[in-house]
């Protein structure tokens, strides 16, 4: 081979090399929008735990948003919780704050996920009223009105992602609140879903959003000014692209063998399946058929039911994968895909 042709490759192969790094790029991206509008400026930051937003630990931090309300930031695979917001450190009046509702999410190798940010302004600040009662006062908005018939929830410990019981939850009915607490530090969030109810997922066209201000720290007989801006979630921007290539598909049947329809399906890391799930399926359709992305091999266990939250309910369509024994779903890089089959029965209590 002559010293021409050698020299040739040799650039090639560094030229290939060069151009590996950014083939294997993952990450987040999407648009920032406040009422429908794109905002420039605007940063997302990458957290490992829920617990680090408050504590200001950044994993990674995005470029502003451009003119256009987009934004990518660079990632390794793993999962992540993001907010998004245009201030440094401390909230600012009529700043603009992102928690993103989603959360984890998750980054695969090689692919970005698309991820948009619902952003509210923040209000002026209030310092705490000092005297006799503890605890916080304020209200729930959507867009500038008070949002009536909603929740506010209140959580101590943010490790589950909020997902479980509350530590309390306030039925709040024509957008105003007042609660006592005892001293301590709070997790504060809002949700109303248009079928009514305090559990179940926020879905298209609920409203939500998650305190700017969290955590908020209550010392004794100090009244907290609270307003919580609510947003509606929406199928184009809150909702995150899936790219996981992992999919578990199948068909939910009653005893008779017919299909089961409106029940979903709950994925659970852990076989005791007890508390929030970790994700869950649309309803399934009149042929009982469902289809549920997974974010990794698992093992998964699943469990299908039709209403969200507590135990199940007398005369409620519950079953479980692999019968009462259980069998729990694993994904590989051979087989991406499973379809199963789960039976239900109508629950009967004692």
């Amino acid at each position: 081979m002559s010293f021409g042709i050698k020299t040739a490759l040799a650039s090639l192969l560094l030229i290939l090399l060069s151009t590996l790094p950014a083939l294997a790029d993952s990450g987040v991206q999407g648009r920032v929008a406040w009422r429908g509008e794109l905002v420039p400026e605007v940063r997302v930051r990458a957290y490992r735990s829920i617990a680090d937003i408050g504590l200001g630990k950044e994993l990674a931090v995005s470029a502003p948003s451009d003119m256009d309300g987009t934004y990518r930031m660079t990632l390794p695979p793993g999962e992540y919780y993001l907010t998004a917001r245009d201030y440094a450190d401390t909230p600012k009046a009529d700043g603009h704050f992102c928690y993103y509702s989603g959360a984890p999410v998750r980054v695969n190798g090689g692919a970005f996920t698309n991820v948009g940010f619902n952003l509210v302004k923040i209000p002026a600040a209030v310092a705490p009223v000092k005297g006799n009662l503890t605890g916080i006062r304020g209200k729930v908005t959507y867009q500038g009105e008070p949002l009536e018939k909603c929740y506010l929830y209140v959580y101590k410990d943010p490790s589950k992602g909020f997902k479980g019981p509350a530590y309390f939850v306030q039925p709040v009915g024509k957008g105003s609140f007042r609660l006592r607490l005892p001293p301590g530090e709070y997790y504060l969030l809002a949700r109303k879903r248009a079928r009514g109810g305090q559990f179940g997922p926020i879905e298209i066209g609920d409203y939500f959003n998650y305190y700017y201000g969290n955590p908020v720290r209550i010392e004794k007989n100090e009244m907290h000014e609270v307003q919580i801006e609510t947003i509606s979630r929406l199928s184009m921007l809150e909702e995150g692209e899936n790219t996981s290539k992992r999919t578990v598909t199948g068909t939910i049947l009653d005893p008779q063998g017919k299909p089961a329809a409106e029940v979903r399906v709950f994925a659970y890391r852990e076989a005791k399946m007890t508390g929030t799930p970790d994700l869950f399926s649309h309803p399934t359709d009149a042929d009982g058929h469902f289809s549920l992305p997974l974010p990794s091999d698992g093992p998964w266990h699943l469990l299908a039911r039709e209403n969200f939250g507590g135990p199940a309910q007398e005369g409620e369509w519950v079953g479980r994968y692999g019968g009462a024994q259980g069998q729990a779903v694993t994904l590989t890089e051979s087989k991406p895909n499973d379809e199963v089959t789960i039976h239900v029965e109508r629950k009967i209590i004692p």
